[in-house]
Parts: structure tokens; C-alpha cells; sequence
């Protein structure tokens, strides 16, 4: 039994005694974090953790149990079923040939063990010699604090074989191991507190760009940027280690995340993200690696391979948190100068481009159908198709995944719905994914022991979705199959559902429709206002407050459904009526209800609000043109004139206003705009334009102040 030096304590520690230490200390996701970052190749199902052989090729020949309440916890199986010695720091120690200290220090953040270590069953492997400060390296790199002195020393031994030649990983990278070297320590040893890399420069400079090593962080110093890196690489920082780390010098600073192209690449980024903020960081930006790059792509390898750097630095998608600092006069008011940014829409005033949606329904409603339309008519491309009681604004690639039905029923589905085949004019535009059909269903989010995080199903997947270019749509239907938590009856996880969203919204440049369901009431209960819809959605108010925008279905009372059906001269049936409404707008919107009639033979709601009002107009038409021609004088008097449509002053943007004519509530504005151009061919009305507006689009009388070019406009409207 050979003694391996580790501090300067005389007692001693066994392999299976640090491996009871594992077990107690450090949590279970840590283990696997190491696990998949030693071995790429490796998987995870459940409480198991499998390679192919003790080189990490791809396979489940070895199979480790991670499952703290078993009996094999840790143990890990070989390749003739036997079981060995402490499975994960067996593997460590004949996968990588690493020594017990190297091992612990792997764990250091949750162990605190003083030890040395005796060393029991040598690994079939021979063991590599203890690093020190005469060993050879590849590569050193050198941390300074502010006055330009040396803290501490990284460096960088290059894995190889018994010939000498280095041995490559999974994405074809020479495997390298990285050991720090504090003051005149002999033996590697990372400093009581962990500096950032580049810190003089970091100091000079306001914008800083965090990558995951050193060799990027040198490679982007090198063409003229100011770079940093974390020491000990993304593995080394958790959020329990989190304390040991500095990221003061990031203070003011406005910085740019640029991580690994993989699933540990873009965790350890939203944790970097969170500990710069937390330091003061004016700003923190994370980049979207690009579409289309390898696994494990780098700043290095963007460099290497001549990338225009300062192009995606500048036009990739991002997801960017401030810190607020009221004292900083970037926030005055005086900053809102030219036009405005337009607010581009999916489908033209519902449904905005780029957010989160949630779409709820009460039962049979049919909601699958209605998305499965949605995302049909946006990957076609064919301009003048209405969906929703909007117009079809954006075209691109859509994504549904569905967790109820499977292949069979969509392809009815779709067939009811495209029987000529113009599907396949789009083919690569729409990608229908009926999870029944690849094994059940992944979760987006899910509760780990209080914790709210993305599984890592869902990461692997959201890598290929953000390869995907001109991402327009994304559908989970429904909700609640594809989040574990309790956002019906916890606010924080609604909360951590809707921020989750948004940020999938914000870094694909997609709508993100969630299909919801709303709560059951009883078959008396009728629904007649949005309002009333929008309080029985199922969750509590964090999810509705936290999304962008919410549309809602609801099924008409029977008295109701057959009155609509004889207007339309069409068969009563059950379940045929339907009303829907936004209920939540974050932006201008089209809160009109829509009346929805279901097709018998697509088993599609149909919007046939336009035709309905056209039914009922001859009655009403003279007084809803009265009321209108009334309500544009009135606010010309008062300098908040009407535009027909568009703007925050359009008629239906201003129906919110307290004085504004219930004779005109509910109206399309296909409606709308008709009994406009009656006023103004009728010699009523014209539309005007004044020094601060720019075109004719203002509504005024023909005798007004407007005529008379003496408008004056004013924004105070709380007492309306």
C-alpha cells in the first residue's frame, strides 16, 4: 500500500472513503455534470450513466448508478457484470488515469477532507506520475490581479497515448487536463480565491467578452477584443462554488457571453450571466452560437477558420439582462427619439412575433386543429390567409410538437385540412413532431428538489431548433404534458415557465405558443365577456401575467349556439359555437370576440365574425355610424384625435377608452373601415395631418378644428 502525498495532514484516506464522501457531500447532478464532461459520449436514462468502454467511446457496455437510495449507488458495473470499486472514481482513475487527489479536487466546492489518500486496487491503467512544477506542459497562461503581479498559474498538459501522441476527444479536440500552480506551492493548487483571466485589461475597457478557457479568451485578445475566462473551465463553477470566484473587476462593465457550442456550454453562460449581473455588470448579453457549427465550436475555432467576428457580435440573436442604475442618464426619457421599432406580428394584431402565447380553450374545443392551421398557412408562404380573426403577417418555419396525438391522427388531421397536397410545396417548413410516436413525451421544465430547470431532453432538442433558420412558430400542445411543476397552483413556476418562454422567444426569433386548458365549470355557467374567460384559465395569475399575449375559446350556452346557427342557416349541433378573444396584450391588439362555427367535415373552428356583423349591420348601421361620427368629433374637441386603424390611436386600440360608443364594441375592423369611408363619402368626415403627426391619417369632421388647421394634440387622457 503505497501513500499518495495530498496537504500536509499524516492521516489517511482509501478510495472507497472518498467515495463515500462523494456520495454524502456532492449532489447528484454535480456527479453527472463531471461525468458527462469527462466522457461526451456518455448517456444518461433515469439513474444510470453509461459508456462504452472505459476510453468513452459511445456505447452501454459500462453502466454507473447514480441513484442515491440504491444499493449500488456509485458502484458502477464492468463489463462482465461484476461490480466494481466505487464506480465513478474507479472510471476516473482507469478511464483518465487520474490519482485520488486530482479526483477530490474534481469535488473540491462540497468536499472539505484534509486527507491524504492510500491507494487500494491499482487501476489496470497505469497511473500517471503527480504533476509539479518540473513537469512539462503544453501551454501556460497567467493571472494577474491589478497591479500587473502574477496570482496565479494555469497550465495545459495535452493527453496522450503511450507513443506520445495526443489522444482526441469526441469533437475531434486533443483531450488536455489544466492544473493551477499558487505562489511557491510544488504541487498544483487553486488560489483561496479565483480571479478572472485578463484583468488589467478587463479594468480598461467597457465592454468585455467571457468565453470558456483560456486559449479563446488569448485568441480574441489577439485581434484586438478584451477577453476573460473563469479558472478551472466551466466544469470547475457551480453555483455552490460560485462563492470562490471574483467577478468584481466585471463591475459598469457591458459583457458579452460567448459559450461552447453544447448543453455545458450554454448552463455554465446563464450562471456566469447571473454572478456578473449579481457583481454589477451594466449589462450582461448571452450570444447565440451559430446555426449549422459543431458540437463544441469555440471563439478559437471561429477565429481559426477566418468568422467575421465583429458580424456576429453585433447581428446574432441575443438574450441580454441590465442592471438598473437610475443615476445613469442613458434611462432619461430623452432617449425615445425618431419612430419608434414597428411591433411586428405572426398573425396581424393577435398574435406578436417573437413571444410567448399561451392559447386556452375548455375542452373539445379543438385546439390542436386550429394551431395545426396556424402553422400550416405560416410555412406556405401565401400571403391573404386568416387565422384567428387576423391576417397572416410572417412566414417561415414552424415547429409543432404534440404529446396527445400521434402520427395516425395528424395525418387525418392534415389530410382534412390540405386534401390537395399544396403541403408539399412547404415541405421543409413545417415539422410535426407526435411525441406518442418517439417515445412519450420530454419536459420543457421541471422541479428538482425546489429547483426550477430545463431537462436535459429538452436541451439536447433546443440545440437543433436553434439551428433551424427563419424560425417563425413554435407549438407545445398541450402545456401540461411537457412541464413538471406545478404552475397551476405555484406562482414561482409559472413565473419560471413564462421567463423560459420568453427567452426561447427572444433567442429564436419565434412565437411560442403553449396550448392550455381553461378550468371546468358547470354546464349552466355561461360565458359572455373575455374577462370572464380569462379568469378561468387553468394556473395561477403568474402565467397569464407572464406571457405576452393570451387567446381564449369558449363554448356558447346552448341558447346562444342555436341562435347563431339559425343566423348562419346551418344544423345545431353540440359543440358547434364557439367565442374567442385576446384576453391579454402586452401591445396594441384586436380584442374584437370572434365568432367561431366549427366546419362538420374538417372539424375546423371557422372565424365567421365578419359575416355575422354583415347579417346584423342593416338594422344597426345608421346608429353605429352615428355614434362613431359623434365619438371623432368629440375627441378632435379635445385633442386626442382617432386614426382609422394601425397606431395606439386606431378605433379598435381606443376602445379602451372610458367614453368610447358601446354601439362599437366587438366590431371587426373590416366593419369598422367601411362605415369610416360611408362618413367620409358621405362628405361627413376626411382625414387630416398635423406638424407633429406626418401623413393624412387623422379623423376629423369637415367644420372642426382640424379643418381650420388649429388642432391642438394632447396626451393627457387619464380622466377620459
Amino acid at each position: 500500500m503505497r501513500v499518495l502525498p495530498f496537504n500536509s495532514s499524516k492521516s489517511t484516506m482509501t478510495a472507497k472513503e472518498l467515495v463515500e464522501l462523494i456520495s454524502d457531500k456532492v449532489p447528484r447532478q454535480v456527479q453527472i455534470d463531471v461525468l458527462k464532461r469527462t466522457f461526451p459520449q456518455g448517456t444518461t436514462r433515469g439513474d444510470e450513466f453509461s459508456i462504452g468502454s472505459l476510453h468513452g467511446e459511445s456505447g452501454k457496455s459500462l453502466k454507473i448508478d447514480i441513484n442515491p437510495r440504491s444499493p449500488y449507488f456509485m458502484k458502477g458495473q464492468d463489463f462482465n457484470g461484476g461490480v466494481g470499486i466505487g464506480g465513478i472514481v474507479k472510471i476516473l482513475m482507469e478511464g483518465q488515469g487520474l490519482r485520488l487527489p486530482e479526483i477530490k479536487d474534481m469535488f473540491a466546492d462540497y468536499i472539505d477532507e484534509t486527507r491524504s489518500f492510500v491507494r487500494e486496487d491499482a487501476p489496470a491503467n497505469p497511473v500517471k506520475p503527480q504533476i509539479n512544477h518540473q513537469t512539462p506542459y503544453d501551454a501556460e497562461y497567467k493571472y494577474y490581479n491589478s497591479d500587473g503581479n502574477i496570482i496565479c498559474l494555469v497550465r495545459k498538459y495535452l493527453v496522450r497515448d503511450g507513443a506520445g501522441n495526443p489522444i482526441l476527444d469526441s469533437h475531434g479536440k486533443p483531450k488536455k487536463e489544466f492544473r493551477q500552480f499558487t505562489g511557491d506551492h510544488p504541487y498544483p493548487r487553486m488560489p483561496d480565491v479565483r480571479p478572472l483571466y485578463n484583468i488589467p485589461n478587463i479594468l480598461a475597457s467597457d465592454k468585455v467578452i467571457w468565453v470558456e478557457g483560456e486559449k479563446c479568451a488569448d485568441a480574441l485578445n489577439n485581434i484586438g477584443h478584451t477577453a476573460t475566462c473563469t479558472m478551472g473551465g466551466a466544469g470547475m463553477l457551480t453555483k455552490k462554488s460560485a462563492t470562490q470566484y471574483d467577478f468584481s473587476p466585471l463591475q459598469g462593465k457591458e459583457v458579452i457571453l460567448w459559450q461552447d457550442n453544447d448543453t455545458a456550454g450554454r448552463r455554465v453562460a446563464e450562471l456566469v450571466q447571473e454572478l456578473s449581473l449579481n457583481a454589477g455588470a451594466r449589462s450582461v448579453t448571452m450570444l447565440t452560437p451559430p446555426r449549422g457549427k459543431p458540437e463544441g465550436w469555440d471563439a478559437a475555432d471561429a477565429i481559426s477558420e477566418d468568422f467575421d467576428i465583429n458580424n456576429f457580435l453585433n447581428t446574432t440573436s441575443k438574450n441580454t439582462k441590465q442592471n438598473i442604475n437610475l443615476l445613469d442618464e442613458s434611462l432619461l426619457v430623452s432617449r425615445f427619439t425618431g419612430t419608434a421599432p414597428e411591433q411586428k406580428f405572426l398573425v396581424d394584431a393577435t398574435f406578436p412575433l417573437n413571444v410567448p402565447i399561451i392559447l386556452s380553450a375548455s375542452g373539445d374545443a379543438g385546439k390542436g386543429m386550429l394551431t395545426l392551421d396556424l402553422g400550416m398557412k405560416v410555412a406556405s408562404g401565401a400571403y391573404g390567409q386568416n387565422s384567428f380573426g387576423g391576417l397572416v403577417k410572417e412566414f417561415g418555419n414552424v415547429i409543432i410538437f404534440t404529446a396527445e396525438d400521434d402520427e395516425g391522427e395528424m395525418h387525418r388531421r392534415i389530410e382534412r385540412l390540405d386534401p390537395d397536397g399544396k403541403r408539399f410545396n412547404y415541405d421543409h417548413e413545417l415539422r410535426v413532431v407526435s411525441l406518442p410516436n418517439f417515445g412519450g413525451v420530454f419536459p420543457i421544465m421541471q422541479n428538482i428538489h425546489g429547483e426550477y430547470s430545463t431537462s436535459q431532453e429538452f436541451e439536447r432538442i433546443y440545440e437543433q431548433i436553434l439551428q433551424i433558420n427563419n424560425l417563425k412558430l413554435i407549438i407545445f400542445d398541450p402545456l401540461a404534458s411537457f412541464v413538471h411543476a406545478d404552475v397551476n397552483a405555484d406562482p414561482a413556476a409559472g413565473a419560471a415557465l413564462t421567463g423560459l418562454l420568453s427567452q426561447i422567444g427572444s433567442e429564436t426569433g419565434a412565437s411560442v405558443m403553449m396550448c392550455h386548458h381553461m378550468t371546468k365549470v358547470k354546464d349552466d355557467t355561461v360565458i359572455s365577456t373575455p374577462e370572464q374567460a380569462r379568469n378561468l384559465i387553468r394556473g395561477t395569475s403568474a402565467l397569464v401575467d407572464g406571457v405576452r399575449c393570451a387567446f381564449t375559446l369558449w363554448q356558447l350556452d346552448e341558447k346562444t349556439a342555436k341562435r347563431r346557427c339559425k343566423e348562419l342557416n346551418i344544423e345545431y349541433q353540440r359543440n358547434r359555437c364557439f367565442d374567442g378573444a385576446i384576453v391579454k396584450s402586452n401591445g396594441p391588439a384586436n380584442r374584437t370576440i370572434r365568432r367561431f362555427v366549427r366546419d362538420t367535415y374538417t372539424g375546423l373552428l371557422v372565424d365567421r365574425t365578419d359575416e355575422i356583423e354583415q347579417l346584423n349591420m342593416g338594422t344597426n348601421r345608421d346608429v353605429r355610424k352615428t355614434a362613431l361620427y359623434e365619438w371623432i368629433a368629440r375627441c378632435e374637441r379635445e385633442g386626442r384625435a382617432l386614426c382609422q386603424q394601425g397606431t395606439a390611436d386606431g378605433i379598435l386600440n381606443r376602445m379602451t377608452d372610458a367614453d368610447s360608443p358601446e354601439a362599437l364594441h366587438h366590431l371587426s375592423q373590416r366593419v369598422i373601415d367601411g362605415i369610416v369611408r360611408e362618413l367620409i363619402v358621405g362628405g361627413r368626415i376626411s382625414k387630416y395631418s398635423f406638424t407633429t403627426s406626418g401623413g393624412r391619417k387623422w379623423l376629423g369632421t369637415m367644420s372642426g378644428v382640424m379643418s381650420r388647421g388649429e388642432y391642438e394634440a394632447t396626451t393627457a387622457r387619464d380622466n377620459i
